[in-house]
């Protein structure tokens, strides 16, 4: 497993408890299936855990930067692919933020309607650029 597959494990874990589900250690073995390795499946929970010790906060600055939209009218994907991503963020000092937009795109055109993924750049840019000008130079 590589740290995008753990991203995307994470993002489905969001997404499940999005739902009303646990997205806990069960859907973690489910999604990932194979043997996998101790530090990525590490990086799913401390993703999925963060998204949801921090979940008003993060939807907080999503619904800020929806120009026209509220976080009930847009898809459960890109919701769970911005939760996500904005996580990684504002927590994650190693990963650098262009990388995290990036995955993020491709999870959401992986995952959601055509269109999505511009959508979900659109919206991480906006919170780049407030919460971490220097990064979005």
């Amino acid at each position: 497993m590589s740290r995008k597959t753990a991203r995307v494990a994470a993002v489905q874990m969001v997404f499940e408890a999005l739902f009303g589900g646990d997205g806990g250690n069960e859907t973690l073995i489910d999604l990932i299936g194979l043997e996998p390795i101790e530090e990525d499946l590490a990086f799913a929970r401390q993703l999925s855990g963060g998204v949801r010790e921090h979940a008003q906060e993060i939807d907080g600055l999503i619904s800020d930067h929806l120009k026209g939209w509220t976080l009930d009218r847009i898809s459960r994907v890109s919701h769970a692919v911005m939760r996500v991503a904005v996580y990684e963020l504002l927590y994650e000092k190693d990963v650098p933020a262009g990388a995290v937009i990036k995955e993020a795109v491709s999870i959401a055109q992986r995952f959601d309607e055509e269109g999505e993924g511009r959508f979900v750049n659109g919206v991480l840019s906006g919170i780049l650029k407030d919460t971490k000008p220097e990064a979005a130079e």
